[in-house]
């Protein structure tokens, strides 16, 4: 298996305490892009572009509630230099 480094400017957007049946994630490999909603499945939400590659997603009814990271070519978003060299925190 494979192991992905989210960088921090990406992790600092994801809930403080992620409940693992509520992530819904899914790889478009046509698109190269990479969904995880922490809502337990899609929900409409606000994007907000983060960095090149990396979204965002609020809640409509409360912009302070992130309910998930889209990473648009994510093949090349692993590539970008500096992303490898950062690696999640334990909890």
């Amino acid at each position: 298996m494979a192991t992905i480094t989210i960088p921090v400017s990406v992790q600092r957007y994801f809930p403080r305490q992620i409940e693992p049946s509520q992530l819904w994630v899914t790889y478009n490999a046509e698109a190269d892009s990479l969904m995880i909603y922490f809502t337990g499945k899609p929900v409409p939400s606000v994007w907000e572009d983060i960095d090149t590659y990396a979204y965002v997603g609020y809640a409509l009814d409360d912009e302070t509630t992130v309910t998930g990271v889209m990473i648009e070519h994510f093949s090349k978003w692993l590539l970008v230099p500096g992303h490898a060299d950062q690696a999640l925190q334990p909890a």
